[in-house]
Order: C-alpha cells, then structure tokens, then sequence
C-alpha cells in the first residue's frame, strides 16, 4: 500500500486520468491511471485497463504491466471477487 501511496504523490487524479484517455499506448500513464483508480475505490477500472494494455503489448512493456498488475492485486487480497475476475482476464490475454 505504501509503494501504491508513493507512486501517486503529488499526482492530480483528473489529470491523470485524463492523460490516460488521451496516451491510451503509454505504458506509464497507464499504470498511473490504474494506481489513482486502485486509490479511488475503482480498482475493477484499474485491472481491466492494464488487462487491455496487457493484450495491445509484447515483450518488456507486457512484463511490466503484468507485474504491475500483480502488485495491485496484493492490495485487495487473494478472496477480493474482482482480483480472481482480473486474473482469468490477465491469463487469458497472456495466452
């Protein structure tokens, strides 16, 4: 949680949301915009936008998002309904 708090330190949500819309191809505006909607209670946002940029990626770029993604879902916990969704999705873009 602490890492997820660092990483949004002085980061206005609106704007990084916005620039996420606006760079839907930039891994870390996208991983900017996943961590403000994890810290705004929107936390099935934030996996389906990094699952989806997972599917449009390849190589270290995908590597990253993924792990990324597995640092959020640390967050909500194993039993959280939307992690086990978000993880059959990951999978499946994986493969």
């Amino acid at each position: 949680h602490v890492e997820l708090a660092r990483r949004v330190v002085g980061v206005d949500p609106r704007s990084a949301l916005t620039d996420a819309e606006a760079k839907p191809d930039d891994v870390a505006t996208q991983l900017l915009a996943a961590d403000v909607e994890v810290l705004s209670g929107l936390a099935d946002q934030a996996y389906k936008r990094l699952v989806d940029l997972v599917r449009r990626t390849a190589g270290d770029e995908r590597e990253e998002i993924r792990k990324h993604l597995l640092s959020l879902f640390t967050i909500a916990g194993p039993d959280d309904p939307a992690v086990a969704s978000a993880r059959r999705a990951l999978a499946s873009a994986l493969f």
